[in-house]
């Protein structure tokens, strides 16, 4: 049996992330943006796991928990921009599990899944409770040799389109993408259109790591020749016209 985990959050742009990065490994995913109507559903159903917000306007997620809590033990893990300590230490003493910073990414946030299941259910029945994929037997194909028409290697799809591509399917704009995941969004623009010498280099992997595990797109392929710029034309001249005045002043020395 699938688990099942409810998502208590205000903004409905998470809880629709949610609903689709933890769907696509297996968990049942059920979204509230009114803490209200989360309380009341659970009067009637018991989740396997609570994923709560603490900003939100009708209730904080403090005082939800701490409700929750009075006739609930159901594991509980804070999602939350919030994460001094003083913010960690309340939504643990009104009985979270755990605590997780945002923007998160989505392996992060199933290994704290899984901990926490792991804990509240004990470790004999850990194993049960891991999302199951049946995966079909990979057949074995022979490549063809390169020839005259055949490419030896594959061509990569473009990163940029693929990132803007990601984003339309999911009807999502680039301003809620970035409030989601904290990264400007004129540097995701930058990024979809390939631009990626207008995003500063101390910022450039960390936005590409985030919006790329969003989006679910995996960048291994993608070596660090795709985030190299050009060279510009008028630099390579500069190099050959210094290596032409060496070579003569060379040719005078010898002369």
């Amino acid at each position: 049996m699938a688990t099942h985990i409810m998502v208590i959050d205000d903004e409905p742009l998470i809880g629709r992330l949610l609903e689709y990065q933890l769907g696509g490994v297996g968990y049942v995913v059920t979204a509230y943006t009114r803490a209200h109507d989360a309380l009341s559903e659970l009067a009637h159903t018991q989740p396997d796991l609570i994923l709560l917000d603490v900003m939100m306007p009708e209730l904080s997620g403090w005082d939800v928990c701490s409700q929750i809590r009075r006739s609930s033990s159901v594991p509980i893990i804070m999602l939350t921009a919030k994460d001094g300590d003083d913010d960690v230490v309340r939504g643990l003493t009104s009985g979270a599990d755990d605590y997780v910073g945002k923007p998160f990414t989505q392996g992060q946030l199933v290994a704290r899944i899984e901990a926490v299941l792991r804990r509240s259910r004990g470790a004999h029945t850990s194993t049960s409770h891991m999302p199951q994929t049946p995966v079909a037997p990979t057949p074995v194909v022979i490549p063809p040799e390169p020839t005259a028409t055949t490419p030896a290697r594959v061509q990569l799809p473009r990163l940029g389109p693929r990132l803007a591509e990601a984003r339309l399917q999911r009807g999502l704009t680039l301003h809620e993408i970035g409030r989601v995941s904290g990264v400007r969004w004129e540097f995701l623009q930058a990024l979809e259109q390939e631009a990626f010498g207008s995003v500063p280099r101390s910022e450039l992997r960390l936005a590409l790591r985030t919006y790329s595990s969003l989006l679910n797109i995996d960048l291994t392929p993608y070596t660090r020749r795709t985030l190299r710029q050009p060279r510009p034309l008028l630099s390579r001249l500069g190099m050959v016209a210094l290596i032409v005045v060496l070579l003569l002043i060379v040719v005078v020395l010898v002369l």
